[in-house]
Parts: C-alpha cells; sequence; structure tokens
C-alpha cells in the first residue's frame, strides 16, 4: 500500500499566487459566484442562508442589486439598481461580463478599484505592525 503522500504527492500542483490574477479575471470568477448563488436561491428561495455573500438582496419591489465590493460607476452614477425579478438579476450578471469582456473603460476601473483595495489593504498592515516595531526599537530607560 503507497503512502498518503507518495500517493498525493504525484498530483501535487502549484498553488496560484495570491493576486496572479487581473483584475477583470477576479470580477469575472465573483461573477460567477453571483450566478450561482443565484441559481442556489431560485432552487429553493425560502431556504436560502447566503445572503451576507451575494450581491443581491431582497428590498421592497424585487431585488436590490449592486456590484460587489467594487466601487464601479456603471455609467451615470449608476452602482446599485432594484429589479423586480431574477431573470433581471440574471441578465443584470450577463451584462456585467460582457462590460467585464468588452468595456476598456470598465476593465481600467476595476484595475483602479483593485490597486485602490489593495493600496487600503497594505496602510492598514503597516499601522498595526508600525507600534510593535516602534516599541521594539526603543532603548531602555536607565
Amino acid at each position: 500500500m503507497t503512502s498518503f503522500l507518495e500517493k498525493w504527492s504525484s498530483r501535487k500542483f502549484d498553488k496560484p499566487k495570491a493576486g496572479t490574477r487581473s483584475a477583470v479575471d477576479a470580477f469575472r470568477v465573483r461573477v460567477a459566484e453571483q450566478k450561482a448563488y443565484l441559481a442556489e436561491f431560485e432552487s429553493d428561495a425560502t431556504g436560502f442562508t447566503k445572503w451576507r455573500s451575494t450581491w443581491f438582496q431582497r428590498v421592497p419591489g424585487g431585488f436590490g442589486e449592486t456590484i460587489g465590493r467594487d466601487s464601479i460607476d456603471a455609467g451615470q452614477g449608476l452602482k446599485y439598481v432594484v429589479l423586480e425579478t431574477t431573470a433581471q438579476v440574471a441578465e443584470f450578471l450577463d451584462d456585467l461580463l460582457q462590460h467585464a469582456d468588452h468595456d476598456v473603460s470598465f476593465q481600467k476601473a476595476l484595475e483602479e478599484n483593485r490597486s485602490r483595495r489593495a493600496s487600503l489593504l497594505n496602510t492598514a498592515k503597516m499601522k498595526t505592525k508600525a507600534p510593535a516595531t516602534k516599541a521594539a526599537s526603543r532603548k531602555p530607560a536607565m
């Protein structure tokens, strides 16, 4: 009998490194996740529990739809819409994919948004590390 490591090491692949996917590719993946959530909701609306992960939310008059954590202006200040049916939510997601694939200004906005989020994250990391390094670099009082 082969050992666990021998068995699975032959199938080992290098994990993709964080940030190697373009912002557009990452956006496509997130839209695909939203479509999967929408299909799950459509199959069991009363049992659906993943609202915190969805870009669509129930609101009076239908579903409120936003472009997730991407602060993307979809044109003329449009960042949030209310749709009446799940079919319209699916159409909205399809339109987002079309823009991600063909609209250069939308692609640029995705890249800029990624850079902005990375900058904010790096700044936050530096602030949490700064107090520890300052304390370590202080000379002891005599």
